[in-house]
């Protein structure tokens, strides 16, 4: 197993993301996360090896704000609710 790989990385990684995405969140910073291309080994080791830092790539993360965005319409609760 290469470093980087193990359960203790692993949750390290999830400790470290909420931690990143609880921060943009506090700014209407919006994230989009993906695994998929890191379940190719050679993508996987493609990234690995453009890094500059040791260890292995868990997530592939895309910060940005959305500067366009508008509230959603919502449904009344009584549409929603039943009395029994």
């Amino acid at each position: 197993m290469a470093r980087g790989e193990d359960e203790g990385s692993w949750l390290h990684a999830g400790q470290a993301l909420q931690r990143i995405l609880l921060r943009a969140a506090s700014r209407w910073v919006f994230a989009r996360l993906q695994t998929q291309p890191l379940q190719s080994a050679s993508v996987r080791a493609q990234i690995r090896a453009s890094l500059t830092s040791s260890g292995c790539p868990q997530m592939l993360l895309e910060l940005g704000v959305a500067r366009t965005s508008r509230p959603t319409a919502r449904r009344p609760a009584g549409d929603l609710t039943t009395d029994r």
